[in-house]
């Protein structure tokens, strides 16, 4: 699907019960999300991480063996950005685990159960 020539591609999301952010708390810039509204990264602090596949969504969850999570499918916008960003730290693609991607907005979908 496209929406001003920009694919709109589909992904999965892991986000904390609460719905915010998993790897950021709401305090160092973490996101609220919820569901079928799409969400952008917070000022000073650079693009959203999606996985783009529920294999590589598992393979995280499981070598971080997480818990108190959920995953959604989600509808995401790839970003320009090479790198995830905040106003505390810097995280370059190559520093992400593999296979994460960047997008410019996410908006979750469905709740996945694994």
């Amino acid at each position: 699907m496209k929406i001003n020539n920009k694919e709109i591609k589909i992904g999965y999301k892991i986000v904390r019960l609460d719905l915010y952010s998993f790897c950021r708390s709401p305090s160092a810039g973490g996101i609220e999300y919820k569901l079928n509204q799409k969400v952008y990264p917070n000022k000073r602090h650079g693009p959203l991480c999606v996985f783009d596949s529920l294999e590589d969504t598992k393979n995280f969850l499981y070598n971080y063996s997480l818990y108190n999570y959920k995953v959604f499918k989600c509808n995401y916008e790839e970003s320009n950005e090479d790198k995830a960003w905040s106003r505390y730290s810097i995280e370059f693609t190559e520093d992400l685990f593999p296979r994460t991607k960047l997008a410019s907005w996410v908006e979750l979908t469905e709740e996945i159960e694994l």
